[in-house]
């Protein structure tokens, strides 16, 4: 199907460009002319053609045209010279033309060069526009300015694209699962189901039952696995290093051939969920050897989020933004952090990464209101923050049961938030009932 396009001829009108213009506009396509290149820099800059055909008169300053361009339209070059040789073409296609073609071919060659490049001024607005949503979103869920978080966005957005199996590693703490959700918001996958399952401490049974469902059998109705019920989006499996063997195979085999199995079925059933993993890069061999593994048997692209300390410049600005958040959360008066508060932040190992950073940004604003009451606003449960004798215990204890408050009572995303192990939060609540 032909598309019509908004089609620019630059250059001297010249018998064989008025031919061409006549053809065009025969084809239905919008044809207009200049003859300075000063005025077609003007025109592309603008996003005022789709094509733009060039005379040979006006090849000098494509390398300039070229570069007009705008952002989110780009144009498709066609170059149209006479007894056109190769070191003309090659000399045209360096400088960015799309086609090159002779002025002495017949209609017919002239139409297809122009339409060719017609489609591809499609696939660089269709990039542009996706590459401009994937930057907004990108910059706002992934913070930072520095090199190595461009690159992360980059990744993000090249894994956005493509339906092949992706691997997020990186240490504990970086966001891996921020990676993974934005993955998926920024495919063609984002209106249908993301389906998250952790494979850390999991029975290997009930998890392969979970993610393939089970057949019916005595008194037990058939059930639909994850897999199935993901059909059309994106399916996370977090830790995905502690996958058994079997489950692994099982799944590599799922993805690959776009069928699974219930347990205790013996047809194979149509998916279609995209596979992204998780795994925590902890610098052992044992580990390195195990990221390996699902790299190679999922045949999968990789995105390694990078630790904090390779990022240090973006500290500042992680700190306003979890700041703001925290604010808008709770209705608090936080003003930014000092240049001598600040400081001490860029130099700390923050072995935690960004959800170290958070925490801190958090505890921080809670010493604040201890210290600050009225000028901070609000309370925190468990503790009246206008005493000035209030305990690190006591302290502790607030923010604890203000973010298990803040998470709804949900015990593992509370620990997941302070950063301590689930276990550790368990005794403390029980310390806390003990003592009540």
């Amino acid at each position: 199907m032909l598309t019509i396009a908004r089609v620019l001829l630059a250059g001297e009108a010249e018998p064989s460009l008025l031919a061409l213009q006549h053809v065009l506009e025969s084809a239905g396509h919008a044809v207009s002319h200049t003859t300075t290149s000063a005025d077609a820099a003007r025109r592309i800059g603008a996003g005022d053609a789709d094509v733009v055909v060039l005379a040979h008169d006006v090849l000098p300053a494509l390398d300039r045209l070229v570069e007009a361009q705008c952002g989110t339209a780009p144009a498709s070059f066609v170059v149209v010279g006479r007894g056109v040789s190769a070191a003309f073409a090659r000399e045209a296609l360096r400088a960015g033309a799309t086609e090159v073609v002779d002025a002495g071919a017949d209609e017919h060659a002239l139409l297809v060069a122009v339409e060719r490049a017609v489609r591809d001024a499609q696939v660089k607005r269709e990039l542009a526009m996706l590459r401009a949503r994937i930057g907004d979103s990108a910059r706002e869920a992934l913070i930072g300015r520095s090199a190595a978080m461009t690159h992360l966005r980059d990744l993000v957005g090249r894994a956005a694209a493509s339906r092949a199996p992706l691997v997020v590693t990186g240490e504990a703490g970086t966001g891996k699962d921020v990676v993974a959700r934005l993955v998926h918001d920024l495919s063609e996958r984002a209106a249908r189901p993301l389906v998250t399952v952790r494979c850390a401490g999991a029975d290997p049974e009930s998890l392969e039952r979970e993610l393939f469902g089970r057949a019916a059998g005595e008194g037990v109705p058939a059930r639909a696995g994850l897999l199935e019920a993901a059909r059309g989006g994106t399916i996370v499996l977090e830790d995905a290093s502690a996958l058994p063997a079997s489950l692994r195979a099982q799944m590599a085999r799922a993805s690959a051939t776009r069928t699974s199995r219930r347990v205790g079925a013996a047809d194979a059933i149509s998916i279609d969920a995209r596979l992204v993993l998780t795994a925590r890069v902890s610098g052992t061999e044992s580990d390195a050897a195990s990221i390996e593994d699902l790299i190679a048997r999922f045949n999968a692209l990789v995105i390694d989020v990078p630790p904090l300390r390779e990022r240090r410049s973006d500290i500042p600005q992680l700190v306003q933004h979890f700041r703001q958040r925290l604010a808008a959360e709770q209705g608090l008066d936080l003003a930014p952090l000092s240049p001598d508060e600040m400081l001490p932040l860029l130099g700390r190992e923050w072995t935690g990464n960004v959800r170290e950073l958070e925490h801190w940004v958090e505890r921080s604003a809670l010493v604040a209101r201890a210290e600050h009451p009225r000028a901070s606003g609000g309370a925190i449960p468990g503790i009246d923050l206008s005493s000035a004798q209030a305990t690190l215990e006591q302290l502790e204890r607030a923010y604890i049961m203000h973010v298990l408050a803040l998470e709804s009572g949900h015990q593992s995303r509370t620990a997941l938030r302070l950063g301590i192990d689930r276990r550790t939060l368990y005794r403390k609540l029980k310390e806390y009932r003990r003592a009540h």
